[in-house]
């Protein structure tokens, strides 16, 4: 039966709207790495580019559960990736 432009369409939904942000700190021992620690926020984007986000920078191949704290050695130091919610409430 053909769907009429009064009927709602029935077909699967995606959000599109940026709901998720990465956050990356990298902790270091200056007298090691000669570096200074840092972090990062990354702009709000849809979740599953978030989480692909945070398994680049952490190295991971497995998906990510959660929201993390999620952590990974680096030279001289940590790198820790979190994922913050930003949906609006329901």
């Amino acid at each position: 039966m053909p769907v009429s432009a009064a009927e709602p369409e029935s077909q699967l939904s995606m959000a599109l709207e940026p709901d998720a942000i990465v956050e990356v700190a990298e902790r270091f021992t200056t007298a090691l790495s000669g570096r200074a620690d840092r972090s990062y926020l990354a702009p709000a984007q849809p979740a599953s580019q978030a989480r692909a986000l945070a398994g680049l920078l952490l190295d991971r191949s497995q998906a990510l559960e959660g929201s993390g704290p999620w952590q990974r050695a680096i030279a001289g130091g940590t790198r820790t990736v979190r994922l913050w919610d930003v949906s609006p409430p329901s």
